[in-house]
């Protein structure tokens, strides 16, 4: 006779002993249901492998760094933002049709597309002064603020309280002193070490001071580092600056010394700019900055560059940087340059390069011969014969760590912010960027491009194609966990 509270017995014994395992499986099969939504398919392949293998150890990371967006409060702010959008650009006449610039047909459908993506639509007007010299560059924001009238805004995901910080908090201070509103925003995780001090300081001067995404509170995001990367600096409306220098001297923190590249701008695309810094003071304190002075009229007519800014990241899912830079290779004839720190392209980028080379466009990549970050700069190298064996071109920036991020395509159409060319800036990073149609300052930046390959050296594809197995592995091992985005 069958003992059937034996074999119930035995079956409950045989599923305690292997809980763990039965448990893990049933990880594994959830990950394969929830983890390809919105993902591409490499992405999703890798984290499904890993949870496969190891869904303990996965579901642990993928709760820390697997679902880029905000948390559900902070996506309640976000909401918000299309509707403060709306009445700065009535507030400020940013849709004026006498503003709108002529574009060519290539031209005009990039700048739809990204208005379609950061919500601003090019401009006319404006003037934009490349600043490539990194102290020159705080010279130049310090004389600002020291003119500043009204209202001073400031912006930056590395703001240190150092000997190059201390130039801009003496400035705001004597600022206030005259009776200047100034707001700082700072990112708490990429000032870290410094947000404490810098409000101690400031506060008692009655600057008000915000650390954005605090680390204090968990909940305001649904992992740690997602962050804004943004640099901006507004004065009274008028004048701005933006690119990816922050305010900070790396060699006070054991750093090497960073090549930048920022721009300091007028025209219409301060308005941009003084627009991008209210939503994400808006996203930090729920207020509403709404004074007319903030966006003095525009004046059409003036003579200038066409250009917009893009402001991209969780705040706004619709796509990163990747979408224009793609688009823009896509329209190119003659040459592309990109200048980057971090080179960790999607496959939309590498199919808009070999597409270029293809037609017979000259591809150069710029970017630093030792990179800052040890997992960054291993998936970095792990594209280089890849990109090489197309036939484009790579040079490594050898005195300084090259830590400026612009990209020009043919004699026209110029791209510079604070993205990178990787996953975390198309994806998880707010980020801001200028989108410039104008030759004279594609010449500018030609210039400085030379300046770089001047103090670079070309790398061999045999060469790099015969470096030791070892350091390919080691390559496409952190291209791999690169993807886990």
């Amino acid at each position: 006779m069958i003992d059937i509270g034996s074999i119930v017995d035995g079956t409950f014994a045989w599923i305690w002993d292997h809980l763990f395992a039965i448990i893990g499986w049933i990880i594994a099969m959830i990950a394969f249901v929830v983890v390809p939504f919105r993902r591409p398919p490499a992405e999703a392949r890798n984290w499904l492998l890993i949870f496969f293998a190891l869904p303990w150890v996965a579901l642990l990371i993928y709760w820390l760094i697997g679902r880029p967006q905000y948390a559900k409060q902070r996506q309640e702010r976000v909401a918000d933002l299309p509707r403060i959008l709306d009445r700065i650009t009535r507030q400020s006449g940013l849709d004026k049709a006498e503003i709108s610039p002529r574009l060519c047909e290539d031209n005009h459908s990039l700048a739809n597309l990204a208005h379609g993506l950061g919500q601003f639509p090019a401009v006319d007007g404006n003037r934009i002064a490349p600043l490539g010299d990194y102290h020159a560059t705080f010279d130049r924001i310090v004389e600002d603020i020291d003119r500043a009238r009204h209202h001073v805004h400031v912006e930056f995901y590395i703001f240190k309280n150092d000997r190059a910080g201390d130039r801009v908090l003496a400035a705001l201070e004597r600022a206030s002193t005259r009776g200047v509103t100034c707001r700082l925003l700072i990112d708490a995780l990429g000032s870290y070490g410094s947000v404490a001090s810098i409000k101690r300081r400031l506060e008692p001067a009655g600057i008000e001071v915000h650390d954005i995404l605090p680390l204090r509170r968990r909940l305001s995001s649904s992992r740690v580092d997602l962050r804004n990367h943004r640099k901006i600096v507004v004065v009274d409306g008028r004048v701005g600056y933006t690119g990816s220098q922050n305010i900070w001297a790396p060699e006070d923190h054991g750093r090497q010394a960073n090549r930048e590249l920022a721009v300091r701008v007028t025209g219409p695309l301060v308005v941009q700019l003084q627009a991008i810094f209210v939503c994400d003071w808006y996203l930090e304190t729920l207020e509403q900055l709404v004074e007319e002075a903030m966006f003095p009229p525009l004046e059409p007519g003036e003579a200038g560059l066409a250009a917009q800014m893009i402001a991209t990241g969780p705040d706004n899912p619709v796509g990163g940087m990747d979408l224009i830079v793609a688009q823009a290779m896509h329209n190119a004839s003659e040459e592309i340059v990109i200048v980057t720190p971090y080179f960790v392209p999607n496959d939309s980028l590498l199919t808009a390069i070999r597409g270029a080379v293809l037609r017979g466009v000259r591809v150069r990549l710029i970017t630093a011969a030792k990179c800052d970050q040890y997992l960054a700069g291993l998936a970095q190298r792990s594209y280089y014969e890849e990109i090489l064996s197309l036939g484009a071109e790579i040079h490594l920036f050898g005195p300084e760590f090259l830590h400026a991020k612009h990209s020009r395509v043919d004699h026209e159409v110029s791209i510079l912010g604070s993205s990178n060319m990787d996953m975390r800036s198309f994806e998880l990073n707010a980020e801001i960027d200028l989108l410039c149609y104008d030759h004279t300052f594609a010449e500018d930046l030609q210039q400085v491009e030379n300046r770089y390959l001047e103090q670079s050296t070309p790398v061999s594809f045999t060469e790099w194609k015969h470096r030791p197995l070892m350091h390919k592995v080691l390559e496409n091992t952190a291209r791999m966990l690169s993807e886990l985005i």
